[in-house]
């Protein structure tokens, strides 16, 4: 399993347990749990009062001092995950004293709520960290992965993958861990046309190792010529059903998962929420205000991209645009972006009658016109998205500064780096 946190919160309790170098400190994390992946909800440090023994190897936590801090487990149905620390290490493990306090603690927390639980340990001088996690309460513990997100995403060592030949010229460039993390990493992907059908094929050569797709099209006539994987013969097949066919062929053992269905309709955001990165390809406002509210509550970063367009009466472009913005933890969102537009939002949630007597009454226009779309803009936009993709995951590029957004002027052939302010806005700057 693998949990996952933001990172301006485990900092806080990390720099809060490891203050103290001439003993243990402990520290309890209470968890949803999202399928494999387990999302910290509360991090509470135990205060100085709350021990009956605390020495340089050794700690044990007054029950009472215990209970009250887990007791938000017992009202919400969280995993619980004791934290501690070993002062003056540089690389965690569990030592036989923290086995003891497991087997002791375990039932209650199993008594308590069902779990899974388990627990952590932080070197005191890197605050790096191991954990391990019990699905019920005699069973044999697994590896729990500690993963932080933030403007980069950290984690644990993925396992190695051997294989044969196909990635050497990758692993050239990455190193031999990048590629692991990438085996090892799930990305979800709404939305696969033009653009979603770009990013899916260069996902699935790189050896991401699951894909989970979202789409509620069929391909039609007009795809053809810009979803990568389509062929004229898939005319009213399912778009999921095309990229899994694509994906499979490749023969790289990717796992792929599809929902044929739309996101906030047929599709919850539970199916995306245990993913490690989720692109969003959609043209509507609506799944992609989902996103954006799921980029935060659920700790998993969104990779938004598109493409538009203003074409003159004689068909040459005067105005072409891309864009590709990283939301999630310690980033702007969307909607401070300006890519969740309330007024779309309204307009999208109206009946197809609504919608038609509004355009009749001339409220709005344009609402469902096709937009302009070219596979080769598309695919420039789409490998910026995948290189944005693998700094958040690799760290191929150092973790300093980050793009949050990048722009595409595809008539002057221009590149930018957009920022923005802090904001008050209630989803990203809490």
């Amino acid at each position: 399993m693998r949990l996952r946190l933001s990172e301006p919160e485990w900092s806080a309790f990390a720099d809060a347990l490891c203050e103290r170098t001439d003993v243990e400190s402990a520290g309890v994390l209470l968890a949803e749990v999202r399928g494999e992946v387990l999302v910290a909800r509360h991090l509470r440090v135990v205060p100085e009062d709350g021990y009956l023994i605390r020495r340089r190897d050794q700690l044990r936590i007054d029950p009472v001092a215990l209970n009250r801090l887990v007791r938000p487990a017992r009202d919400e149905g969280l995993a619980i995950l004791t934290v501690h620390t070993h002062p003056r290490t540089l690389k965690p493990w569990f030592s036989l004293a923290d086995d003891a306090g497991d087997a002791r603690l375990m039932p209650s927390f199993f008594a308590q709520t069902p779990g899974p639980h388990g627990s952590i340990v932080l070197a005191g001088e890197t605050r790096a960290a191991c954990g391990r996690i019990w699905s019920q309460c005699d069973s044999v513990p697994a590896s729990l992965a500690v993963g932080v997100v933030g403007r980069t995403v950290r984690g644990g060592d993925a396992p190695p993958a051997p294989e044969g030949a196909w990635f050497d010229r990758q692993v050239l460039a990455l190193g031999e861990h990048g590629h692991r993390i990438l085996r090892d990493l799930h990305v979800g992907i709404v939305g696969l046309g033009g653009t979603g059908s770009a990013v899916l094929v260069q996902l699935a050569h790189l050896g991401v190792g699951k894909l989970t797709l979202v789409d509620g099209d069929r391909v039609e006539a007009s795809n053809v010529s810009r979803v990568l994987g389509a062929r004229a013969a898939d005319v009213g097949n399912a778009k999921v059903d095309v990229a899994s066919r694509y994906v499979r062929a490749l023969g790289l053992g990717c796992s792929v998962t599809t929902a044929c269905g739309h996101l906030g309709g047929d599709v919850g955001v539970e199916m995306l929420a245990c993913c490690d990165v989720v692109v969003s390809c959609v043209d509507r406002h609506s799944p992609r205000a989902i996103l954006n509210r799921m980029a935060y509550h659920e700790l998993v970063p969104v990779v938004d991209l598109g493409t538009a367009f203003r074409v003159n009466a004689t068909g040459s472009i005067t105005a072409g645009a891309g864009r590709v913005v990283v939301v999630g933890p310690g980033r702007p969102c969307l909607a401070c972006w300006g890519h969740v537009d309330p007024d779309r939002l309204r307009i999208e949630a109206m009946t197809p009658e609504e919608r038609a007597e509004r355009i009749a009454e001339g409220y709005f226009s344009g609402a469902d016109v096709p937009q302009p779309s070219v596979v080769a803009f598309n695919t420039s936009v789409a490998g910026a998205a995948v290189v944005e993709i693998l700094r958040l995951v690799t760290g191929f590029a150092g973790a300093a500064d980050p793009p949050d957004r990048l722009a595409f002027d595809f008539v002057t052939g221009e590149v930018r780096r957009n920022a923005l302010a802090p904001t008050s806005c209630r989803i990203c700057a809490g």
